[in-house]
């Protein structure tokens, strides 16, 4: 295994284990109210905590506190980001047997996923070109994607070279 693939396992299993997620079934500190991201207008905030049977999305208003749960499942739901209009939420879940990223109306609840590679698909980023940024290891090795938020023109940012 190259050097840098195995530093950045290792960093990964290390901050899966200090975070102690139920996905990976660790015993560690209850992970709650976890991953904030700010709405892009400053009021209210997503985050994941545990529901019924998992992580779930939920958001917050700091004004009043009135707290949204967006996800109910029996999976775990992570890594909320928000799209630069406020009106959705990109998110990693392992729903459908597989680590993917998806994508919630917060007006209508509606769910779509955004990917479907066996690959894992993590910490997603909604940036301000409406593109979502993400890293993956559908290339055996970590690497950052780009895909608009329909899933449509995936675009490999990263490109690593083996090096000795």
């Amino acid at each position: 295994m190259k050097k840098p693939m195995l530093v950045g396992l290792c960093t990964m299993i290390l901050l899966l284990w200090i975070a102690g997620c139920s996905f990976l079934q660790q015993k560690g500190p209850e992970i709650a109210n976890w991953e904030p991201a700010l709405s892009p207008d400053g009021t209210t905030i997503a985050f994941e905590s545990p529901g019924e049977k998992g992580l779930e999305i939920y958001t917050r208003v700091l004004e009043n506190g009135e707290t949204t749960q967006l996800t109910k499942n029996e999976v775990d739901d992570w890594s909320p980001s928000w799209s630069p209009q406020g009106d959705r939420i990109v998110f990693v879940s392992n729903r459908e047997k597989n680590v993917d990223l998806y994508v919630i109306e917060l007006e209508s609840f509606a769910v779509t996923r955004l990917t479907t590679h066996e690959g894992n698909e993590v910490n997603p980023c909604w940036g301000i070109n409406d593109k979502i940024l993400f890293n993956s290891d559908r290339s055996d090795i970590w690497e950052i994607y780009m895909v608009d938020p329909d899933g449509q023109n995936l675009i490999k940012v990263t490109e690593t070279t083996a090096s000795e």
